[in-house]
């Protein structure tokens, strides 16, 4: 069992620095040696207000997934936190600005409507940032302040971090912040004493430049530099958008380019252009990006052009929820587009596999000429997470293109029936290598064929290729599996895992016979070891953030009798206590 567990949320309206404060709480935190999880929620309207939230876990051993209790809240608005009550744990902290910018209603009031068990710690963080800088903008920066004094985290590991966001606005910027968190610790030693806990008083300063807190989308755009990727083409997207942020200043520096596009039909088109030269691009989208994108996608798997496509899912359809969690785009990934257009397709569950299998997908798509899709949600995009620093080896980067020998120039056919459905791929300008590519179907030359023959033939090719790709792919992964079968079996994909895998161990806790199976190759998945799973298992158990339950849809009838389904779609993660209480009451 960890020692430290802690959930700590802030909350503020949009301009309270809401977040800057929860990334600096992070780093710290991270600086410390602590393990963190963390997430951010804000608005979807670009209208310059609404409510913020950053919410963290903290702990001394990895955290899997957010807590749905909140231990500490700091509150920069009354008026938004108000909403953040009901999550609040029986033995909660609140700190809260006891000298607010404008005047709070009684019946507004925080303070009035905690129950008794939970612990107020009023400061003044706007007069106190006032005192220190000059200007109440540093109230966030107060209120950092106050938490490291009640948990005794060495303050130092604040000032660093501080130092390290506002050392490039100035001295003035960077020393009247630091002063306001000394004003804020100082304040909250001297006035609540008794409050003060040592729980990380005993933490030391663990900097390794080997471990980083990166989220899910920092990783993506990591593992795409490190793929000697040249080109990338987008169009701005939650939660997509900080993909192309990233790269637009890192890749020019390694000799790439960003472009941003008209549309994400235009994106794809780049993509697909890009990699039919024989140079690696990549794109990344959201699902009403993706839905565009449907047409181009096809195109490829017809002329067997490798893409490589970053599906960021939201909440849907159609515009949907911009700014929530949701994994309702798995049936469009996998089948999405007409005819019988089978690709790849690779779901990560943390963010250190958000940078594997993006970095995978490069080499899959060439192998296997065909677009790649990577889905992961806004959970896993924008979450952040402490991982090693990620190395990717050069057998991992290298050309995963299969081409013709150099003597079949004379008898060269781009689209060859082969037993594994791959052909040689010969790059345009490759002397004596002509070829015709087009999205009509076509002969194994390429030139449009509509026959009834040859249709069929290209068909099973193509699919050919795409089931020899198992080979290439991750298998599902078990965990908790024991001899003599389980009464639960949880099978979960995406930011879901970490939730499931959680909750099994606390129900193994509890006496319960469960298991889990972590599946990230979604199509083609591999059938043999999930029914050798479901076998093991009296039920089976697949919880989901669509409504639909599109995974237990796509492998349910691998069991010897109905999944047990648990679809939700409110917008926010699954939480671990919600997967253990159904493993509970099921058999």
């Amino acid at each position: 069992m960890p020692k430290v567990d802690l959930t700590i949320e802030i909350c503020g309206m949009s301009g309270d620095g809401t977040i800057a404060a929860g990334g600096l709480l992070n780093a710290a935190m991270a600086r410390a040696g602590l393990s963190v999880m963390a997430f951010d929620s804000y608005p979807a309207e670009i209208r310059g207000f609404g409510r913020c939230v950053t919410r963290a876990r903290i702990g001394d051993e990895e955290m899997l997934a957010l807590h749905d209790k909140t231990h500490v809240l700091v509150s920069l608005d009354d008026e938004q936190s108000f909403s953040r009550i009901p999550f609040l744990a029986d033995d909660a902290m609140v700190l809260f600005d006891n000298r607010p910018p404008s005047m709070v209603s009684e019946g507004r009031s925080l303070a009035a409507h905690v129950e008794p068990g939970i612990s107020l710690i009023g400061i003044p963080f706007g007069d106190l940032a006032a005192q220190a800088a000059s200007t109440k903008r540093g109230r966030n920066i107060v209120a950092l302040g106050g938490v490291a004094a009640i948990f005794s985290l060495p303050p130092d590991y604040f000032r660093e971090v501080i130092r390290k966001k506002f050392k490039a606005k100035g001295e003035a910027v960077l020393e009247g912040n630091l002063r306001s968190f000394d004003a804020g610790y100082e304040y909250t030693l001297e006035n609540y004493r008794q409050r003060v806990t040592d729980t990380l008083a005993h933490m030391e300063n663990m900097e390794d430049p080997g471990r980083i807190l990166q989220s899910g989308n920092v990783a993506i755009a990591h593992a795409a530099l490190d793929a000697d990727v040249k080109l990338y083409f987008g169009y701005p997207i939650t939660p997509a958008t900080p993909i192309m942020e990233y790269l637009a200043k890192a890749l020019p520096e390694k000799g790439g380019r960003v472009v941003q596009m008209e549309d994400e039909i235009s994106s794809i088109g780049a993509v697909l252009g890009s990699f039919f030269a024989g140079t690696r691009a990549m794109t990344a989208t959201a699902g009403p990006g993706f839905a565009l994108m449907t047409e181009l996608i096809t195109h490829g798997v017809m002329a067997e052009i490798p893409a490589v496509i970053i599906n960021a899912q939201r909440g849907g359809p159609a515009t949907g929820l911009p700014t929530k969690t949701e994994q309702s785009d798995l049936q469009a990934a996998v089948f999405g587009g007409p005819g019988d257009s089978a690709r790849i397709v690779l779901a990560p569950t943390s963010v250190k596999e958000c940078y594997a299998y993006t970095m995978k997908s490069f080499q899959l798509a060439e192998k296997y000429q065909t677009p790649v899709i990577v889905l992961t949600d806004f959970f896993l995009n924008n979450r952040v997470e402490t991982m090693a620093m990620p190395h990717a080896s050069e057998e991992e980067k290298r050309d995963g293109n299969i081409y013709p020998a150099a003597g079949s120039k004379e008898s060269y056919h781009r689209f060859a029936v082969t037993e594994s459905g791959i052909s040689p791929r010969a790059i345009p300008g490759m002397e004596g290598f002509i070829f015709t590519t087009t999205g009509l179907e076509h002969s194994e030359k390429g030139a449009p064929n509509y026959t009834p023959e040859n249709h069929n033939a290209m068909n099973a090719k193509r699919h050919r290729k795409i089931d020899s790709a198992m080979t290439d792919l991750p298998e599902p992964q078990e965990f908790e599996a024991e001899e003599g079968g389980l009464d639960v079996g949880v099978i979960a994909w995406g930011s879901t895992f970490g939730a499931a895998l959680e909750a099994v161990h606390k129900a193994r806790n509890k006496g319960k016979k469960a298991g889990a199976l972590k599946i990230t190759a979604i199509y083609p998945f591999h059938e043999d070891p999930i029914r050798a799973f479901m076998g093991k298992c009296k039920e089976i158990l697949i919880p989901e953030l669509n409504y639909e339950g599109q995974l237990a849809n796509l492998i349910g009838h691998l069991h010897a009798k109905d999944v047990i389904r648990m679809n939700q779609t409110t917008g926010l993660p699954i939480y671990p206590r919600e997967i253990y209480e159904k493993i509970m009451e099921i058999g």
